[in-house]
């Protein structure tokens, strides 16, 4: 027996060797040969497969059995018969063979492992588009046209192996088909040859998997975005009409991409293929910005071309291996093959074309008896060609520019992930969808199936993949010609898109580096959850979103989710009937917690990136999120050029704080700055919000040019928190939000799911109508305190209601009165000092409530007492905080009493003091006008520059006030309507919740 630190050679009594190697402290590789010496496979040997051997093996012999252990598995081999069984490290069995194993010349191999009950296994790749759980089933490992583009012979168990067979010939794996507790990998050449991983979960077998077989590429930035193909006979002229029509329409899109028509022989397979001399001439005397590719650039599109190949692509790769002045191991049946197949296209790429798209015809179609240039027959070299060519492209491509490639084939094999993304060669949604979750399966992450633009079901699925592709071919697909509806449901869907570009892009990094794909299949992502398996027709989209589609059903797993049209929340496990309102074409749900980042919007991804960045929130438990960028285009992302941003969230239903870290690391073109807009989809709203232990003021009204850095806006349509923050560069740990909310208009703690199909009624009873609500765009720091606490239950009590009336009505008998309670009851009978801050903090926002009714801001109100003012809550319960209080009672009479007289125009002081005299009156503009004999419009227009809001929004806001007040000093639910002018109590609740949150009788218990 040769032993060498990371292998170890086996003689087999029965006759022949096993080596077996440590690829890693999880994977062992295992190769059976008649002879004492191993050839290397194919795929190792044109640098698909990676086995280096780094891992130290410890060898035990007892002469029976040789045990061979890493850190993480131990692998026992039976010098008999050859037959082997894999350990955990802990020692758990995870599997061993049923019989010994079939090898040797001319007789292909076979392979028997034994499987437990309940044993489930996923993977195979493209092999097939009916299942996700493969026990059960006997399959081909052969690229067949249509029926399986893209198998990859790997399997993965749910006890925590994967095995992966590391042969290009034909073969069949039997997953518990022939006999049910009983899987075998046979077929009828090449070497037996195999690894096999360990791993807690299937997350981790996928990683495995790609350390030994490549880690996914990550594509250019632009490919995330959506790909149009044009007919397959159009000229540049309408191929640049087409461009132009998604710009005049404002439907966001990056690649544009020729059919085999742009060719001056149809379906130019050859390596001599040009430009069609009619259709897309280009005059050897154009400049390259003038020619249609350089129209395509200046409107922000890159330029794909369809290729064929039928070229012997071996030839090339042998040359490299043995030299560039050494001939191939065999002459090719062409001439023209002894030449690089990408040599040829590099005059295309000068001229400005950025990706290709490679047919499946010849790399998907058995050519029986044809030898190719590397000594192989088509059994060894069929499932090898796919790969050839994706290598080949994407090594040639990078070569020449520098930059990442976009090349997109539809045929494929094992470590096809490293070098291309793929299509599903049809225009079939249902099996493109299940490829796709099989792909993901297996390693491979970047994927996607044609958009059907003529539903907006397949609109909605067409969108929500790694990447996006309407392909018209033979037909007429551009979205302008979709009818209005449609059309309408494709633009909100490519907006949301690329609103989502950061957020995808960051998955694009994760599966980069770990294998983990973008769109994630149920068994992937609930792997515990029963229901998974089953569920063909749903998927996880990165971390926090979940999709179905071309289904009106959707099964929501444990936890809590939202309903991204509707904003409706619900608790799972829970399956429900989705009837869908347009302009959405199917579910999409957020998981609670879920803090996704959004750009701004775009018509395409340009060179420089945003930066301000949308982060919308969806606080729920403790989660967090990770952020990664960089330059888009270069492979410097390899060499860790890159800005990784960690964010974090942890909530109550009473308060939330989220910590945006600062960002780690650079590349080249990285934004100077960075600003956030910060959008929480609360449940209740807040009391007060800070930035870094700063309490920010709370913003009537956005700006009309948007959000400013001044304060918090909290819009009732859409329970939505808005504020601006910013990454300060001076500070090592970053910025943190802190958010306490108003116990008293906090919404019950579950609402019933209903039917999600019906527009959602929300805390404040407001119906939302889709797509309102579309969206925009490390540990938390100790602070030296105590998590926040919410409003204690009698915050909002008599005295609170006094105050505010006094407050705002300017009548200091009033206002002292209730500040003098407001002690007793609030700050004398509590000796616990955080309770106490609590409670500074609640009367805190009153005033700040009534400083945004009113239209002024709290720094002017309180002028130099401002600071103080706002730090209050470090004074808990001293006479100090109280002598404050009462200054700030006395500021706010006088500025009232000051600003009555010097800024209100007097026709609108008539009217407020008409609305305060006449609350329970029918107050309407029209009237209010024809009372003050003056023109409704320009009253209309001098109340909201006065005043701030409409004239309607003033009244409502004062009935409610005045409600709210009575209330709590006591009236009943009836009495309070008939003082405010309702007739109908039921139409006055409706209102009343509408406006607070809560009702009449919630309010007053």
């Amino acid at each position: 027996m040769d032993e060498y630190a990371h292998s170890t050679v086996i003689p087999i009594a029965s006759g022949g060797f096993m080596r077996v190697e440590a690829v890693s402290p999880y994977t062992f590789r295992i190769r059976m040969r008649e002879t004492n010496d191993f050839p290397e496979s194919a795929l190792e040997r044109y640098g698909i497969i990676r086995s280096r051997h780094l891992c130290d093996v410890i060898t035990d012999n007892d002469g029976s059995r040789i045990t061979l252990s890493t850190a993480k598995a131990m692998l026992r081999v039976e010098a008999a018969s050859g037959m082997l069984s894999l350990y955990k490290e802990s020692g758990e069995l995870l599997t061993n063979h049923a019989a010994p194993s079939r090898y040797g010349a001319g007789t292909g191999f076979a392979v028997h492992f034994s499987m437990t009950d309940g044993e489930k296994w996923y993977g195979l790749g493209d092999e097939s588009r009916e299942r996700l759980q493969h026990r059960g089933h006997r399959v081909s490992m052969w690229v067949e046209n249509v029926k399986r583009y893209a198998p990859v012979p790997l399997l993965m168990s749910s006890k925590g192996w994967g095995l992966l067979v590391n042969t290009t010939w034909k073969h069949e794996i039997d997953i518990g088909c022939t006999q049910p507790d009983r899987l075998t990998f046979e077929g009828l050449g090449g070497e037996l040859d195999y690894f096999v991983f360990v791993g807690d979960s299937l997350e981790q077998l996928l990683d495995r998997y790609t350390d030994v077989t490549g880690k996914p590429v990550l594509l250019p930035i632009w490919a995330y975005g959506l790909t149009y193909v044009c007919h397959e006979q159009v000229n540049a002229r309408q191929m640049v009409d087409d461009a132009l029509n998604f710009r005049r329409e404002g439907i966001p899109c990056d690649m544009i991409g020729l059919e085999p028509g742009w060719m001056k022989e149809f379906n130019d397979f050859s390596a001599n293929k040009s430009w069609h001399p009619e259709r897309f001439g280009i005059p050897s005397y154009a400049k390259k910005s003038d020619t249609f590719i350089g129209a395509l650039d200046k409107l922000g599109f890159k330029l794909s071309l369809w290729l064929g190949c039928d070229y012997d692509l071996s030839v090339y790769e042998e040359r490299q291996l043995a030299g560039a002045r050494t001939k191939a191991a065999e002459p090719s049946d062409h001439e023209a093959d002894k030449e690089s197949w990408y040599a040829h296209l590099r005059k295309f790429v000068e001229q400005g074309v950025s990706a290709f798209k490679l047919s499946g015809a010849y790399q998907a179609i058995p050519q029986p008896g044809r030898r190719w240039g590397n000594g192989m027959d088509d059994e060894e070299m069929h499932n090898l060609y796919p790969l050839m060519l994706a290598k080949q492209m994407h090594l040639g491509f990078k070569e020449q520019t520098g930059l990442r490639s976009m090349i997109y084939t539809v045929s494929g094999f094992t470590g096809m992930q490293q070098f291309a993304a793929t299509w599903s060669g049809n225009s079939e949604q249902e099996p493109g969808l299940v490829s796709l979750l099989n792909h993901g399966m297996s390693g491979h992450v970047h994927t996607t199936t044609d958009m059907d633009v003529s539903t907006p079901e397949g609109i909605h699925f067409g969108f929500l993949q790694p990447w996006s592709q309407l392909n018209s071919w033979a037909y007429w697909r551009h979205p302008c010609l979709l009818e209005h509806d449609l059309l309408q449901t494709f633009k909100t869907y490519a907006k949301l898109r690329y609103r989502l570009l950061p957020y995808i892009y960051s998955a694009a990094h994760c599966a980069a580096r770990t294998g983990m794909p973008i769109v994630r299949a149920m068994p992937l992502a609930y792997p515990a959850d029963s229901r998974s398996d089953g569920l063909l027709h749903q998927y996880m989209l990165g971390d926090y979103l979940l999709t179905a589609a071309l289904t009106n059903r959707i099964y929501l797993p444990e936890g809590v989710w939202f309903d991204y049209w509707t904003g409706k929340r619900h608790t799972g496990p829970l399956e429900m009937e989705y009837a869908v309102t347009a302009p959405a074409g199917g579910p999409l749900f957020v998981r609670g917690g879920a803090i996704i980042p959004v750009w701004p919007e775009v018509t395409h991804i340009g060179a420089k990136q945003p930066e301000k960045l949308g982060l919308h929130v969806y606080p729920h438990g403790e989660s967090e999120y990770t952020l990664i960028e960089d330059d888009g285009t270069t492979y410097r992302y390899l060499d860790r050029e890159v800005a990784e941003t960690a964010i974090s969230c942890r909530a109550t239903e009473k308060w939330t704080r989220i910590a945006i870290g600062r960002r780690t690391g650079q590349y080249e073109g990285m934004p100077v700055k960075r600003k956030y807009e910060l959008l929480l989809h609360v449940q209740a709203k807040p009391l007060q919000v800070a930035v870094d232990g700063r309490v920010i003021e709370e913003m009537g009204q956005p700006q009309e040019s948007g959000m400013t850095d001044a304060g918090w806006h909290f819009d009732r349509t859409s329970w939505l928190v808005r504020l601006i923050v910013e990454e300060k560069t001076d500070r090592p740990d970053g910025l943190t939000i802190e958010v306490l909310y108003d116990a008293t208009r906090r919404k019950k703690p579950e609402e019933p799911a209903g039917n999600v199909g019906e527009a959602a009624e929300r805390p404040d009873g407001e119906v939302l109508e889709p797509p309102g609500r579309a969206w925009s765009a490390s540990p938390l720091p100790d602070r030296g305190h105590d998590e926040p606490k919410p409003a204690s239950p009698g915050a909002n009590t008599l005295w609170e209601a006094e105050l505010e009336i006094g407050l705002e009505t300017g009548d200091p008998a009033k206002a002292f009165t209730a500040l003098e309670q407001w002690w007793v009851e609030e700050m004398e009978r509590h000796s616990d000092t955080e309770e106490a801050r609590v409670n500074l903090l609640i009367l805190y926002g009153l005033f700040v409530r009534i400083c945004n009714r009113q239209g002024w801001t709290i720094q002017t109100v309180l002028g130099g007492d401002y600071d103080a003012f706002r730090n209050m809550q470090a004074l808990s319960g001293s006479e100090h905080a109280y002598s404050l209080m009462r200054g700030a009672v006395q500021r706010f009479v006088d500025y009232r009493r000051y600003s009555k007289k010097a800024n209100v125009h007097p026709l609108i002081k008539q009217v407020s003091g008409i609305v305060e005299k006449e609350i329970d009156g029918e107050l309407a503009l029209q009237t209010m006008a024809e009372r003050l004999h003056v023109n409704s419009s320009h009253l209309s227009r001098l109340f909201k520059q006065e005043i701030g809001k409409t004239f309607t929004d003033y009244v409502l806001s004062r009935k409610m006030e005045r409600a709210k007040a009575v209330l709590v000093a006591g009236s009943t639910v009836s009495e309070a309507a008939l003082r405010l002018g309702y007739k109908d109590t039921s139409h006055f609740i409706r209102v009343f919740r509408k406006y607070w949150g809560v009702t009449p009788g919630e309010l007053k218990h």
